[in-house]
């Protein structure tokens, strides 16, 4: 008699009666119910639902009982289910997130990670979550399904569907050396064999200030046909310093781009034009253009060469415009929960004004970058920057030719709270050692950054 009572309470449940008001309508006036029983005529309630594919309604039911069930595998699961199946990817992953670090050995549960990964578009993470499944020799019939989703995110990806980003950054943070300069208040200089000690203004001088940020970056994706493209992409980028406005730098970015594809190879085309203004004035101007392959092979790896040729401005200083050019070779990893990348440059900038020739420069480095996926929402990473410069001509106030390496270790982490929601702490390191005293450098930053985006 019980058992029927309870079946019928969930029929009740279904039909979208309270169970209090099922417990009125077929219990005997001397007959109740523990809040248990109750709970337990909700939960079969929401088993049938699933098990029908009414996944609606199974949705309104499971998220009216979220704060009492979730971390219940059997209710996490019934609750991914209609998250993912009725579009609420977001709750999908928490949900499955919990069921995959519970259950790491149970490929059903990874799967509809990955799948939820793939609606929300995150290709990188789902590549992986997938690859994982079939690393665990699942049934043939779900290797099949695994594979279909595989070749879909690479056809994606080599593929491009109409797309509009936006993406707004505020950050905060402290510099140690926001004008990158030396420590030092004066220079020792020698003129006709004579040394002397020349002080130096404080603006010459490393100046520390803690700061705040704004990034705001637009991007509008559309395809051509099934393997070209073309983009545009806008960015606008202010950093505000509290100790003083002399070094404040605002930026703005336009960019049109065309890409295709031929076979494995992604090529692409693109124009930019940069200005950048200093303390609230215009101080540079960068018109330039760029080219890049990238080959990407079946196991997800890629290289890459891409060249930049530009043309720099200066409002205040006409002597000063610069030609710049620079080739970049590639190396990066297949998607992985550690992936990493190595990037090699080779670069010149030459001086219009032969007045200017000791402001040429040719230079040459490395950057080297490793990313570790930190559960399902969170990254940590790491890189490092070697970048040595020779200039063309000697300097005329210090009678050298200036040389210069710096290196910059960079670290931190960020963890998303949901699709279009994220936090990130950041760090640098940079030193420069330059055969010229007053080129000589340290500098530390630390900043904190929330992120949104869609």
């Amino acid at each position: 008699m019980k058992q029927l009572t309870f079946l019928l309470l969930a029929v009740l449940v279904l039909k979208g009666l309270s169970v209090a008001s099922a417990v009125a309508q077929t219990t005997p006036a001397n007959q109740s119910f523990t809040p248990e029983q109750t709970n337990q005529a909700r939960l079969d309630a929401l088993d049938v639902l699933i098990k029908r594919s009414q996944f609606d309604q199974a949705f309104k039911l499971a998220d009216r009982m979220v704060e009492q069930y979730e971390g219940e595998p059997k209710f996490d699961f019934h609750y991914g289910m209609s998250a993912v199946e009725t579009g609420h990817y977001d709750e999908a992953l928490f949900a499955f997130e919990r069921l995959v670090f519970s259950f790491p050995k149970e490929p059903r549960y990874r799967l509809e990670l990955a799948r939820t990964h793939f609606y929300l578009r995150n290709l990188v993470r789902a590549e992986i979550e997938f690859n994982k499944v079939l690393a665990q020799n699942p049934p043939k019939s779900v290797q099949k399904n695994v594979q279909s989703f595989l070749d879909k995110i690479t056809e994606l990806q080599r593929q491009v569907e109409p797309k509009f980003l936006f993406a707004l950054d505020l950050a905060g943070g402290y510099d140690s050396n926001i004008n990158s300069a030396t420590d030092k208040e004066s220079l020792r200089l020698v003129f006709d064999d004579v040394p002397f000690e020349v002080p130096l203004d404080e603006s010459a001088q490393a100046t520390t200030s803690s700061y705040w940020s704004t990034q705001l970056n637009l991007a509008y994706v559309s395809p051509i046909s099934k393997t070209s493209s073309y983009d545009i992409r806008l960015l606008y980028n202010k950093r505000a310093n509290s100790e003083t406005p002399l070094f404040d730098l605002d930026t703005a970015m336009a960019e049109a781009g065309y890409g295709f594809y031929t076979g494995p190879v992604k090529w692409r085309a693109a124009g930019r034009y940069q200005f950048v203004q200093l303390n609230g004035e215009n101080f540079l101007n960068t018109l330039s253009g760029s080219g890049s392959a990238f080959w990407i092979f079946s196991s997800g790896f890629m290289t890459g060469i891409s060249a930049n040729f530009a043309q720099t401005t200066y409002d205040e200083n006409p002597n000063g415009d610069m030609t710049q050019s620079l080739i970049s070779l590639s190396l990066m990893s297949a998607p992985k929960r550690h992936s990493w990348s190595f990037n090699m440059l080779f670069g010149t900038d030459s001086a219009d004004d032969a007045s200017n020739e000791f402001n040429g420069k040719a230079y040459q480095g490395f950057t080297y970058q490793s990313t570790t996926l930190w559960g399902q929402r969170g990254s940590r990473y790491w890189s490092l920057n070697i970048l040595s410069n020779e200039y063309d001509a000697e300097n005329p106030t210090f009678s050298e030719t200036r040389k210069d390496v710096a290196g910059t270790f960079g670290f931190g982490w960020r963890f998303a709270f949901t699709s279009t929601f994220s936090i990130r702490n950041d760090y640098a390191l940079t030193y420069q050692d330059s055969n010229i005293e007053a080129n000589t450098y340290d500098r530390a930053k630390a900043e904190f950054g929330l992120t949104y985006s869609f």
